[in-house]
């Protein structure tokens, strides 16, 4: 058997093992390259895992904001990375919608200890709740303002929420995040060792050598 129809076998079968690989009918370095790239952008982001938590939650409790669900996804992502309300607005582009920020993520059970930092005491704010007070009847009562009486009540009924849920869409976020985290660390970890062109070339040695 002569060296080209050699060589023609050697393509002929790494095509076969591509094919029962990827399940592509045919191969080109571009198509390689895209995938590769395609499967790192899979493991890096996990937007979606996220996005879904959010929907469910708007489902859910009704939730009421002006942000986006990708402004929302950046909200988790930058509150679990200890970002501040500030920050996270000027993150968004929006520096001066801090309060929005912190209206949006207490509604997704995302607390702060400095949510709780009443100027009275929240325990009497839940009694007078309870009772179906009205804001200006509890304004009246803390001597606080009807703005500062709706900020606490929020608070309140989101914890109440998270509370009867057992935190269950915190956990999941905090979930979301580390297999994104792993995925990427994965991601990371096989790119560095296998490249796609050492990859196929991997392939061609193995054809080579049978």
């Amino acid at each position: 058997m002569d060296g080209t129809n050699t060589d023609s076998e050697k393509v002929e079968q790494l095509t076969d093992i591509f094919h029962e690989i990827t399940g592509e009918s045919s191969t080109t370095e571009r198509q390689h390259e895209d995938r590769w790239a395609s499967v790192s952008a899979d493991n890096s982001d996990g937007n979606d895992a996220i996005r879904s938590i959010v929907r469910e939650m708007t489902d859910e409790y009704g939730i009421q904001t002006s942000l986006d669900e990708d402004e929302l996804v950046m909200v988790v992502r930058n509150y679990h990375a200890g970002g501040g309300d500030r920050e996270i607005a000027r993150t968004l582009g929006t520096p001066n919608r801090d309060k929005t920020i912190a209206r949006a993520r207490i509604s997704l059970h995302l607390f702060r200890d400095t949510d709780f930092d009443a100027p009275f005491e929240l325990s009497q704010l839940r009694e007078l709740l309870d009772q179906d007070a009205s804001n200006e009847e509890i304004a009246d009562t803390l001597s606080a303002s009807k703005s500062t009486v709706r900020a606490y009540a929020r608070v309140l009924t989101a914890e109440t929420e998270a509370e009867r849920a057992s935190h269950e869409y915190q956990s999941r976020f905090e979930q979301a995040l580390t297999d994104t985290e792993m995925d990427s660390d994965d991601t990371d970890q096989f790119s560095e060792t296998v490249s796609p062109t050492a990859y196929a070339s991997g392939l061609e040695d193995a054809v080579g050598s049978s």
